[in-house]
């Protein structure tokens, strides 16, 4: 719940007001102590003392230095949280003023209280850093900000990565080549599917196709879709070889799913790999702990980085593994169905999963454009309705 802006001026000054006393008292035992050779008490002992009663007297001056820069922090978010209230005042008053409910002032007013949520965290963050002396890495998990809507987390992530143009997503996570973001409104949802992209996704200016697939998905499942470019990706094929950034990829994937199964239980949830994606989505799905979903797809899939379906484990009630190449995608020339830099080809039928049929005109890019491809997605996001009998 947000203080408002008397409160924190009111706190500030009774800070300010405690710190001066502190200091006062503080002075006042330093002059007692230098008071002490008046006395009488002289000698090498006495001042052995007097130098020992400085020293454990000087940590009382950190107190007030830090109740002082607290009180500016608090002053600086009073300002702050005043502008927003006038501007939520004025924001009230239009809305009485339009005679019909305009969604435009209802946005307005939830991105208003959206700022002062943001405001009060980053607030409370600062006091955290200002009084703790282990420093305070910033956020750049979902997870690093539990008690934040996503509203806020969105906001949050603006000020240091801000996204322009796209007015339908949501900054989930953000940082150094990695990118977390949402299309459609993943608080209500009833399922969410996260897309894990592949080779050369840590690429900025591939954002927007990504984007765009996203909210394909997203209208295809009635749904949310999360496009999920969470890790360094292998910029070239040939750095696709390499293991090692799946490994680290799917304990990131998998700490991003277990926030999603906390912040919203009853959701659906479903994993799409694509390409070296679906290498980060099978590992994270064989780490201890498995992987909070009902349902992992593998397309374009140069392997999963185990030997077996049975080997991934999914956290869902019903979960199932599902895999589609299309045949004319030439990732198919990577993957045998017995063995492969990263394990078997998941359409062979000895892995273990429901084989999707690929398009015989799509490519290792069209998946998203394949309506047989999305309308299984939407299969998927109801668990009353059964599977196509071609599986």
């Amino acid at each position: 719940m947000l203080i408002d802006a008397p409160t924190l001026r009111h706190t500030a000054h009774l800070l300010t007001v405690d710190a001066d006393w502190l200091v006062a008292q503080t002075e006042w035992l330093a002059r007692s102590v230098d008071d002490l050779n008046a006395t009488g008490f002289q000698g090498e002992a006495a001042e052995a003392a007097v130098s020992r009663l400085h020293a454990l007297a000087q940590p009382m001056a950190v107190p007030p230095e830090q109740m002082l820069r607290v009180a500016q922090v608090l002053s600086m978010t009073a300002g702050l949280q005043a502008e927003l209230d006038a501007a939520v005042h004025r924001a009230v008053a239009l809305a009485d003023r339009v005679a019909e409910d305009t969604p435009l002032v209802t946005l307005l007013l939830r991105d208003l209280r959206t700022l002062g949520d943001v405001l009060d965290w980053t607030c409370a963050r600062q006091i955290d850093l200002l009084c703790t002396p282990i420093p305070v890495e910033a956020p750049t998990r979902l997870s690093d900000t539990p008690d934040l809507d996503l509203a806020a987390v969105h906001e949050l992530n603006m000020l240091s990565t801000p996204v322009t143009g796209h007015g339908d997503l949501q900054i989930l996570e953000a940082a150094d080549a990695r990118m977390v973001v949402a299309v459609g409104d993943l608080e209500s949802a009833q399922s969410v599917t996260t897309m894990v992209a592949g080779v050369g996704s840590s690429d900025p200016a591939g954002l927007p196709v990504h984007l765009d697939r996203a909210r394909t998905v997203a209208a295809a499942t009635g749904g949310a879709a999360v496009v999920w470019l969470g890790y360094p990706a292998p910029e070239s094929v040939p750095h696709a070889l390499a293991q090692e950034p799946a490994r680290a990829a799917g304990a990131e994937l998998q700490a991003f799913q277990r926030e999603l199964a906390r912040r919203f239980p009853h959701q659906r949830r479903i994993v799409v790999g694509h390409s070296y994606g679906s290498v980060v989505a099978g590992t994270a799905a064989s780490r201890g702990g498995g992987l909070y979903a009902d349902d992992l797809v593998l397309i374009g899939s140069p392997g999963a980085g185990v030997t077996h379906a049975g080997q991934l484990t999914l956290l869902g009630d019903h979960p199932r593994i599902h895999a589609m190449t299309n045949p004319s995608d030439p990732i198919g020339l990577t993957v045998t169905q017995g063995a492969g830099v990263h394990g078997p080809d998941p359409t062979s039928p000895g892995f273990g999963a429901r084989v999707w049929p690929g398009d015989s005109s799509g490519n290792h890019g069209t998946y998203w454009e394949d309506p047989e491809f999305l309308a299984r997605l939407r299969d998927l996001t109801d668990q009353k309705k059964p599977m196509a009998s071609s599986e």
